[in-house]
């Protein structure tokens, strides 16, 4: 194998491992697995390209040096993983743990995760010791199609067209990739196929000579840039990916994949980063290290530096481990040793699904009785989204798309109508707010939809929700109108001189100003971790000694949201104020999470308030509710 590849592999995995261990600082760390993407695309295409593909046995020899190079190791990382996920974590996460682990014994945890993903409130994704083998299910569906794309390269006579083909895939895929849903094409192999092509363009362009010197080979044109220029500009934009600050991915994903290829395709012997030792020794472990990183990562949340050194000590420890001792050691072994090693591997496997999912007493786990009522407290303030359908209010038919919930509530006996308008925390706020204007209104509506924020757009889909927003308002001119909403991330980037959100807010806010009487709007809030309720419980059961660390901390919370506040207080409006919550959760320089004495989290696992957290809001909620009494 070139040291430079499995230097350009060293990399890949350090940024997977960065972006999971520090997600806030690593935050395109992401874009490791397309260099994994591109680099597998040039392997297969030079080991497919070497000789034609003409027979069956042809192809089954391909399938069989890509399952040996990659099952065996993956089989006996899923079983242990099964077993930690049983003695580590809560029973209350095994069930979503349980179904992954089985697609990914099937090599099909990318279509779960699409999936699953069609409910923004599946909690699959809270902590799953499974979600990053997305990659290789991926990977190995492309395993399955690639024989196939050089099947029909092997018509064209002449690398030129082989190139143009390739490079027309890579091209037309990737504008494919960017119009579709991001989180359908992010999982979806075709539309991935176009990284997997860019690692055929690298062998192409290296058929071509165009980055090999050669005395006899007089190039069609001369480009005035060396190689060697060529590998610094593509090194300096991977390099773009150990910044702090999150780039554009539709700009950045293109740009990475084409100097992975570029950086493959120069075959550079002599430089100091593609030639270290110790990069090429990562790229060597990348795979073990792949499969064991997230597991401990998930299982094991750390919170702590002592937590941090503990689980990068042993992931390292573990991957040299898992690569010396067993990867090694099998790819080594002839096929009549391997087969019954794998059959083994999935007989275990098998074996073991079939036991987690049966009445064995076996997995059990008995908590104290103070504990099991803290999980069961906590646990019960995850139903807001079914209860607050319960009540009295009721869905009014053919809902908008992306609905969480629209409709009406019991009308009362006051003269004021009221309207909430937002995305799914017009529900999480509902009945807080409703409950303090005691049925002194004459009808009571909510509209809460998927992407929609009520005053401003960033999205086809916040575009549709803000649009249906303004008919909804048109339609019923309602006195009083709350827009409550998770604000979108697009909200906390720099103010421009011109800022079009600003202008969007000002637009919608003097519009919505013809229909109604008062408008209040949810202000800026901190920003809380995705999973956080079963991170918490994790917490106690497993390290109480850390659950003070899980606090926000007011400095770094506020400045997150800084810009959210600033474009706030420029909003111009004469019958509209802005409503904070944020001071209710203040505790000096924290902003708390929990609470200490009952031990029941504010916050749950889709970053929505729990019963608790909205106990906190209830005196603010009650004096804005007010506030809107006596001054209609």
């Amino acid at each position: 194998m070139r040291l430079d590849i499995q230097c350009l592999r060293g990399i890949a995995i350090i940024l997977v491992f960065l972006f999971h261990m520090f997600p806030n600082i690593f935050v395109n760390g992401f874009l490791g697995v397309d260099i994994f993407f591109v680099i597998s695309g040039y392997l297969m295409a030079n080991n497919l390209s070497r000789n034609e593909l003409k027979t069956l046995k042809d192809f089954t020899q391909f399938y069989y040096r890509r399952f040996r190079r990659i099952l065996p190791l993956y089989y006996l990382v899923i079983f242990m993983t099964v077993i930690l996920v049983q003695l580590y974590l809560g029973d209350y996460l095994w069930n979503s743990n349980n179904r992954y682990s089985l697609a990914s014994l099937f090599l099909v945890t990318n279509q779960l995760i699409i999936h699953d993903q069609g409910d923004y409130f599946n909690e699959a994704f809270s902590i799953n010791a499974f979600l990053h083998l997305w990659s290789l299910s991926v990977e190995m569906q492309f395993y399955l199609l690639v024989p196939f794309i050089f099947f029909g390269l092997q018509i064209l006579n002449h690398n030129y067209l082989k190139l143009i083909v390739v490079s027309s895939i890579t091209f037309f895929g990737f504008i494919a990739f960017a119009l579709v849903l991001p989180k359908f094409a992010f999982n979806f192999m075709f539309l991935r196929l176009w990284q997997f092509s860019a690692g055929f363009i690298a062998l192409y362009v290296l058929k071509l000579k165009g980055c090999k010197t050669d005395e006899e080979y007089e190039p069609i044109f001369k480009i005035p840039f060396s190689k060697d220029d060529f590998l610094i500009i593509s090194l300096s934009i991977i390099a773009l990916c150990f910044l702090p600050t999150e780039i554009n991915v539709l700009f950045s994903r293109p740009l990475v994949t084409l100097a992975a290829a570029c950086v493959i395709s120069c075959e550079i012997e002599n430089n100091i980063i593609l030639s270290s030792k110790m990069l090429g020794y990562i790229g060597d472990i990348s795979y073990a290290m792949y499969l064991v990183h997230w597991p401990l990562i998930a299982i094991f949340v750390p919170y702590t530096v002592k937590n941090y050194i503990f689980l990068i000590q042993t992931i390292f420890l573990s991957s040299i481990v898992f690569h010396h001792i067993f990867e090694r050691k099998y790819q080594k072994m002839h096929w009549k040793t391997l087969a019954p090693l794998c059959f083994v591997l999935i007989l275990a496997n098998t074996l073991l699904q079939i036991n987690i999912r049966s009445e064995s007493k076996f997995w059990s786990i008995k908590y104290p009785a103070e504990l099991r009522e803290i999980v069961e407290m906590n646990k019960a303030q995850k139903s807001w989204v079914k209860e607050s359908k319960k009540n009295e209010c009721v869905e009014d038919e053919n809902p908008p798309y992306g609905s969480y919930g629209y409709g009406s509530c019991k009308g009362g006996n006051g003269s004021l109508s009221v309207m909430m308008i937002g995305n799914s925390y017009v529900l999480n706020f509902r009945e807080a707010i409703r409950e303090h204007f005691n049925y002194n209104y004459s009808s009571f509506r909510f509209s809460s939809v998927s992407g929609g924020v009520g005053f401003y757009a960033d999205s086809p889909q916040s575009r549709a929700a803000l649009e249906f927003s303004r008919q909804q308002v048109e339609k019923y001119k309602p006195d009083v109108l709350f827009i409550v909403a998770r604000y979108l991330e697009s909200v906390r980037a720099p103010i421009q001189e011109d800022d079009d959100l600003l202008h969007q807010m000002n637009e919608n806010i003097r519009f919505y100003e013809q229909f109604v009487k008062k408008i209040d709007i949810l202000g800026s809030h901190p920003l809380y971790k995705l999973s956080f309720m079963n991170i918490f419980l994790q917490t106690i059961m497993n390290r109480p000694e850390d659950l003070e660390s899980m606090h926000l901390d007011r400095r770094e919370a506020d400045h997150i949201m800084r810009n959210v506040k600033k474009r706030f207080s420029m909003v111009k409006c004469t019958r509209c104020q802005f409503f904070d919550l944020s001071h209710v959760f203040l505790e000096n320089d924290k902003y708390l999470t929990f609470d200490r004495d009952e031990m029941l989290s504010y916050v749950d696992n889709t970053i929505h308030l729990t019963s608790a957290g909205l106990k906190l809001c209830k005196p603010e909620l009650q004096r804005v509710v007010k506030e809107i009494m006596d001054g209609l």
